[in-house]
């Protein structure tokens, strides 16, 4: 085995090393996509989740507040992909 190889417990090299390059090409397409789709809910979250607070009667909170919204469920996402 090369230097700066793995092994695996049946003595195979590592996934990730087996990826050709095809793969990382589409795994960075696929990565974009999710940035760009999260970016447009972000935006359309923070819109909605800013206005509601306005009218709610946040004053300037109202600016922060869907930042905190979206950040906990991020967080909440997490923690449930850890646990599971």
């Amino acid at each position: 085995m090369g230097k700066g190889q793995q092994r695996g417990t049946a003595g195979n090299t590592t996934p990730a090393a087996n990826l050709g390059q095809a793969h990382r090409i589409l795994i960075g397409v696929v990565v974009a996509g999710a940035l760009v789709i999260a970016g447009i809910g972000f935006a359309g979250s923070y819109a909605a989740v800013r206005e509601l607070a306005l009218k709610k009667g946040f004053g300037n909170f109202a600016y922060v507040f869907p930042i905190g919204i979206d950040a906990g469920i991020c967080v909440l996402l997490a923690l449930d992909l850890l646990l599971t």
